[in-house]
């Protein structure tokens, strides 16, 4: 089995409470099942397939939980900042609205460049984790 690693970084990052990703291993394609469609294409069959035996033909990616950005923002927090900026970060990723205010806060101090990049590679981790626990190799 193989996948390219962009292709597993792009649906981890697209997951969504509405939007389920799984790997086919008959075709080596990821599959978005979102609204009752498999990859914008009407196919009931192929979701109750999907959902009553994933664990043959389709394995599924990590959802939104399972990767937990909010547990990126802290470790960058912590990190990768110090001082004031440390200090700014930490309380924006308090309470309704974290996102939003962490993503405001990092414009303000210019670190949004850092925070991609620590961001993008933490997502590279989980990718490569979960190919390896799948025994997927990944290809260019």
């Amino acid at each position: 089995m193989k996948v390219k690693l962009e292709d597993v970084i792009e649906a981890l990052d697209s997951a969504g409470p509405e939007m389920e990703f799984y790997y086919c291993t008959k075709t080596e394609k990821i599959l978005m099942i979102f609204d009752g469609m498999v990859n914008g294409h009407d196919n009931k069959e192929l979701i109750e397939e999907v959902e009553n035996g994933w664990i043959e033909d389709y394995i599924p990616l990590p959802d939104q939980y399972q990767i937990h950005e909010y547990s990126m923002m802290e470790d960058f927090v912590y990190e990768h900042t110090t001082g004031k900026a440390q200090e700014q970060l930490e309380h924006a990723i308090h309470g309704r609205g974290a996102f939003r205010r962490f993503k405001d806060k990092l414009f303000d101090l210019d670190l949004e460049k850092q925070w991609y990049k620590f961001r993008d590679e933490a997502y590279e981790k989980v990718a490569h984790e979960w190919c390896e626990k799948y025994k997927i190799n990944i290809v260019e």
